[in-house]
């Protein structure tokens, strides 16, 4: 069992899409009308197993608006040398580098305002 699909939400489909693949070198999965007015769009990390659904605020499915923190945290080699990537990127960093007992932590922010944790694991540690 794995974790298939996270709701994100967001107000403008296209301009996330642009953002995660385009900044983050991520992949359009599906784009697929759903009704009249609503498509279920999905993106995912190159070689990754879960995705997201991109939601626009007030579509079915959609549990908030954009903006916040996420819930999300990614699992990142070194967080020091991605945060230093996404700053050239420019993707907006609001949070570390910084070291905790549990490894190092950063965060960042998306196209839509929502805000993503980022972890890489203490020296010697997998």
């Amino acid at each position: 069992m794995h974790i298939s699909i996270v709701t994100l939400p967001v107000n403008d489909i296209d301009k996330a899409v642009q953002f995660y693949t385009e900044k983050l070198g991520w992949k359009k999965t599906m784009d697929a009308p759903m009704g009249k007015e609503h498509r279920w769009v999905t993106i995912a990390p190159i070689g990754g197993q879960a995705e997201f659904t991109l939601s626009k605020a007030g579509s079915p499915g959609s549990l908030r608006s954009p903006g916040g923190f996420s819930g999300v945290v990614f699992h990142v080699d070194d967080v020091r040398k991605t945060v230093d990537d996404f700053k050239k990127r420019g993707i907006d960093i609001t949070d570390g580098p910084r070291d905790e007992p549990w490894g190092c932590w950063g965060m960042f922010k998306d196209s839509e305002g929502n805000t993503h944790g980022m972890r890489s694991p203490p020296a010697g540690r997998p």
